[in-house]
């Protein structure tokens, strides 16, 4: 079952093509690795019980896929 922030992230990603999910099992099933991390980030056994520290969370996963953009766009993806 999932819990408020869980249910908004299924709602809400991919324009609603997750709404379906039920639980952190149905998101691995859906093969898309963000959903199934933001899911798990917003689980209430992970310790996200309220909108505060779901909104940090979610805010967290931002800043860093903004990191690694940015490190991209600098030229950081040069293979070894």
């Amino acid at each position: 079952m999932l819990n408020p922030f869980q249910r908004a992230c299924a709602d809400a990603y991919g324009g609603g093509d997750f709404a379906h999910v039920q639980n952190v099992d149905d998101a691995r099933e859906a093969g898309d690795t963000l959903f199934t991390f933001l899911m798990i980030e917003l689980a209430s056994s992970e310790g996200c019980t309220d909108a505060e520290e779901a909104v940090r969370r979610l805010e967290m996963a931002i800043a860093d896929i903004h990191g690694v953009t940015e490190a991209i766009q600098r030229g950081g993806s040069h293979p070894r």
